[in-house]
């Protein structure tokens, strides 16, 4: 199974609270995980605002560049999505999805989560992706 996880979704996975049992995902044989340069870099934009130096250390954000590194699978975008997306600055994940082509696309995003699907791939809150493996 092919799988993109959304910024959202790495971001609650650092912070330690909600998303424990992403572990448990990560680190089964019959799943693989998507990362690409865009979505890497996002991630870092968003854990480098100042709110979130409380809430995630050093040690934390190191080792889950290790994990990314060791876990997912680094691919290019290599479509141009179109979508009537609310929020156009998460085109380059329905792009990504379309490149891979993913299986699924979760995210905690609503702008993502209401379209429900995009090219024929689901786009899932976590909880339902956890229920449909």
């Amino acid at each position: 199974m092919k799988v993109l996880f959304d910024t959202n979704l790495w971001i609650s996975f650092m912070i330690g609270k909600r998303l424990s049992s992403l572990v448990d995902v990560l680190c089964r044989h019959d799943i693989q995980i998507y990362m690409s340069e865009q979505l890497l870099n996002e991630i870092k934009d968003v854990i480098a605002r100042p709110k979130f130096d409380k809430l995630i250390s050093a040690e934390t954000r190191y080792f889950f560049f290790e994990m990314v590194d060791d876990v997912c699978i680094m691919t290019d975008i290599t479509v141009s999505a179109e979508s009537p997306i609310r929020d156009i600055k998460d085109l380059y994940l329905l792009s990504m999805a379309e490149s891979v082509p993913v299986d699924y696309i979760v995210s905690g995003d609503k702008d993502l989560t209401d379209l429900g699907s995009h090219a024929g791939i689901p786009i899932l809150k976590y909880t339902d992706f956890i229920n449909i493996i």
